[in-house]
């Protein structure tokens, strides 16, 4: 009679574990009064027993998921929900036969159907009979009204620091991630920078700005950074990964919360005010050679270019990219002034582009089919197109680079061989005012222009700034802040600085070449080259 009546039980669980596609999932009494470990009803197909841990004695219910093929081969979920603690011991019963891989998930409810943990296992079913399984949830923060504030700190150069916070929670040294606490959504927090070693250099993210304690609302996950630092001058500084080897090529941005670096294979980083992170780019992106960075100051969008026509637009902590039929590789940029709002790219074979505010790409008509264009500006003056181009010596022969003036209707071209210095590859034009024009590039030569109001000048006006000698301390890039702090960059880890009267060098730190500069103040500014090189200037 005993064994006519778990016959009996047994043939109902069955009935009950059997599903359409030969899956169904309950919440089983598995034991009897015994050890639950070891006794258990004989089944003829596989039956798996979930042991839940930890339970959270608030749980209210419980929502089992497995997914799994069907007989058909098709991945399949079954969900099943149990109202009736305890939660530790689930069970799920599968078709006798049954050979597959399953995916098993535990959610755990409290009231209001507030979510109070979660986990996963994987097992693969291969025999008929019982397996056991151990799940392990992990608890979900203040069931899901909570938040994280996280608190970074960078240490630059010999500098260090502690971050401190009022309520407690936050004491971080600048070890390891960062220091976290999850507190519930709403919770404030001041935070305090204590220097221990330099000073303190300002917070990034979270609203917090300056140097002065911060407060902080964690409404959501929030990230916060402190930047203690001893560095002044000009100083290196580490990329997210300490492995980057690639050369690189540009640097632009619009603030110092948001300077972007990039590179060959794909290299590409923002500063974010208070830390490098790597950028992911588009898949079309990811291996290009980028070759220049530029973005307005004080605006939202800078644009990246680079070989095979890559154009990219970054804007809101993200890349897009912008369509363009053209392949050739781009290697210089020019962002319009207040008047003339277009972008401007220049590359090989006299390629030369026109981006509108609107977003239409356009040929331009400036050296087309000509030399490699490696260098542009745009005069801060009144007219729509004033721009400044810099290119290599034509395909046709001769070792003399060439400068050209486009007004948006012509162009008006001259060979650099003006004051008695032959200049090679024009890599770089700097219109510093509307006032001052310079044009450098190999063997260290540099030449300027005065031109008028209208952004007007006389071709044959150039005159020498400087001649290192050819063949050395090729000139790679400038850049101003007026027209009293100028810096140019190049080979050799060459830095000069103009400082309205004289030039004179500075001392980098380092011999690999420079290949481009950009700051967002003369106590802010950013030069980097080959080997994966990125200096930091603050005086």
């Amino acid at each position: 009679m005993a064994n006519h009546g778990r016959s009996h039980w047994q043939s109902r669980l069955r009935n009950l574990l059997a599903g359409p596609l030969g899956l169904c999932l309950v919440l089983c009494a598995l034991v009897s009064c015994g050890d639950q470990n070891t006794t258990m009803m004989q089944v003829e197909g596989p039956l798996v027993r979930i042991r839940v841990s930890p339970v959270d004695p608030g749980a209210i219910k419980a929502v089992l998921t497995v997914s799994a093929p069907d007989p058909t081969g098709l991945q399949v979920d079954r969900t099943n929900t149990f109202n009736t603690a305890p939660f530790d011991l689930l069970g799920v019963s599968f078709p006798i036969g049954t050979r597959v891989q399953a995916t098993f998930k535990v959610e755990l409810f409290g009231p209001n159907d507030c979510l109070l943990a979660t986990g996963t296992a994987i097992a693969n079913i291969d025999s008929d009979g019982v397996l056991d399984i151990s799940l392990n949830v992990t608890p979900v923060p203040l069931c899901g009204n909570g938040a994280v504030l996280t608190v970074q700190v960078a240490n630059i150069g010999l500098g260090s620091g502690t971050v401190t916070s009022m309520p407690n929670g936050i004491s971080c040294d600048g070890l390891g991630n960062g220091c976290s606490v999850t507190v519930m959504k709403g919770k404030q927090f001041t935070l305090t920078a204590n220097p221990m070693a330099g000073t303190f250099t300002g917070w990034s993210g979270g609203g917090c700005t300056g140097m002065a304690p911060c407060m902080v609302t964690v409404n959501q996950d929030t990230v916060v950074q402190a930047a203690f630092s001893t560095c002044r001058g000009w100083c290196k500084e580490m990329l997210p990964t300490s492995s980057v080897s690639a050369n690189l090529l540009g640097v632009g941005g619009t603030a110092p919360s948001n300077v972007m670096v990039v590179g060959e294979s794909g290299a590409a980083f923002v500063w974010d005010g208070a830390m490098w992170k790597t950028v992911q780019l588009p898949p079309a992106a990811a291996s290009k050679t980028l070759r220049a960075a530029a973005g307005k100051p004080a605006g939202t969008v800078t644009y990246v270019a680079g070989d095979g026509g890559t154009i990219l637009k970054w804007s809101s902590g993200g890349f897009t990219q912008v369509t363009n039929p053209s392949t050739a590789n781009l290697r210089a940029i020019a962002i319009g002034n207040n008047t003339s709002p277009n972008t401007f790219f220049v590359g090989d074979a006299g390629t030369s582009l026109i981006l509108s505010s609107g977003g239409s790409l356009v040929t331009g008509n400036l050296m087309a089919g000509t030399a490699n264009l490696l260098s542009i500006c745009q005069l801060p003056s009144k007219t729509t197109y004033d721009l400044f181009i810099g290119g290599a010596p034509p395909s046709g022969g001769g070792t003399r680079g060439f400068a050209a003036e486009w007004d948006g209707a012509g162009k008006t071209t001259v060979q650099m061989a003006m004051g008695g210095s032959i200049m090679g590859n024009v890599n770089a034009m700097l219109c510093g005012s509307t006032a001052l024009h310079y044009a450098a590039g190999d063997g260290g030569v540099m030449l300027q222009r005065a031109v008028s109001a209208t952004g007007k000048g006389s071709e044959n006006s150039w005159t020498t700034v400087m001649n290192t000698g050819a063949g050395m301390n090729g000139i790679r890039a400038m850049w101003s802040s007026g027209d009293t702090f100028i810096l140019a960059v190049g080979d050799g880890g060459m830095i000069l600085q103009w400082d309205g009267a004289t030039w004179k060098p500075m001392n980098s730190g380092v011999t690999t070449s420079l290949r481009a500069v950009f700051g967002t103040s003369p106590t802010n500014v950013y030069a980097v080259g080959d080997g994966g090189t990125v200096l930091h200037y603050s005086p």
